[in-house]
């Protein structure tokens, strides 16, 4: 293993080193678990709402002898979607106090009435589904709505760290393959990880520590494979491109469903 002096510093020539950091950075995404800690309730369940317009109400009508009204809160709007959310005691009795109520939509346009899938008080912080136009209520998300917003994101990932890589002079084809590949790996991974209207207010730093992977892998793959210049202008370029994938990727989660 050789030892090379550049212009930024130390680089050990050794790719069966970079190889195996890329290996065990990768596990990272693959192999991870849910811890829990005390924190505030988690909602009942969250109701992703579908083309829906600016004044919409959302309600639970049970009958229980006498007809009662419960209140779904409308939490935000994220791009085209709203999210509402009804938080409710997860005991057998409350659970069976709500098992045969039905959703009441009210809109300046319609009213409808939808019954609840069975699964929705089986376990808590359900997602369901809301379309307008079918009048429709689900259990889960829409089949392509993970698929398409993640496909969204890394698509301005790639495109915002590929002008920068334009910028900084690549133009080898086994550059731009070894970009497009890593980046494709490393940002779906990420922004699979961030999914879901019900995302605690914590993702921020889920967000943060995938961003610090991502260079890691990037950076160990980038100096591995990309020969066209040397190893100092690499490596700047994987920290100036992450960097502003960092700061326009958490607006736009911010501002767009995810």
């Amino acid at each position: 293993m050789n030892v090379y002096k550049g212009g930024s510093g130390f680089f050990i020539r050794g790719s069966s080193i970079y190889i195996l950091i890329l290996i065990v950075n990768l596990l990272c995404f693959c192999y991870y678990s849910t811890a829990f800690a005390n924190a505030a309730q988690p909602p009942g369940f969250t109701i992703i709402v579908l083309n829906s317009p600016d004044k919409i109400s959302l309600s639970l009508k049970k009958s229980n002898h006498t007809v009662t009204y419960l209140r779904v809160e409308e939490r935000e709007r994220k791009g085209w979607e709203k999210y509402y959310r009804l938080y409710y005691n997860h005991s057998s009795a409350q659970v069976k106090d709500l098992k045969d109520a039905v959703l009441v939509v009210q809109s300046n346009k319609k009213s409808f009435q939808c019954a609840l899938p069975d699964e929705t008080f089986r376990v808590y912080s359900n997602i369901l589904t809301l379309d307008l136009e079918a009048e429709t209520l689900t259990m889960g998300q829409a089949p392509l709505r993970v698929p398409v917003l993640v496909a969204m994101r890394v698509f301005l990932t790639l495109l915002i760290e590929g002008i920068i890589f334009l910028l900084f002079g690549f133009r080898q084809k086994r550059s731009w393959l070894v970009f497009t590949t890593v980046n494709l790996i490393t940002q779906a991974g990420l922004n699979a990880m961030l999914t879901g209207p019900d995302l605690s207010n914590y993702w921020i730093f889920g967000y943060l520590f995938g961003e610090i992977v991502v260079l890691a892998v990037e950076l160990t793959a980038f100096l591995t494979f990309v020969k066209e210049f040397r190893k100092g202008r690499v490596a700047l370029y994987v920290i100036t491109a992450n960097m502003a994938s960092l700061i326009i990727g958490g607006m736009v989660i911010t501002y767009l469903p995810v």
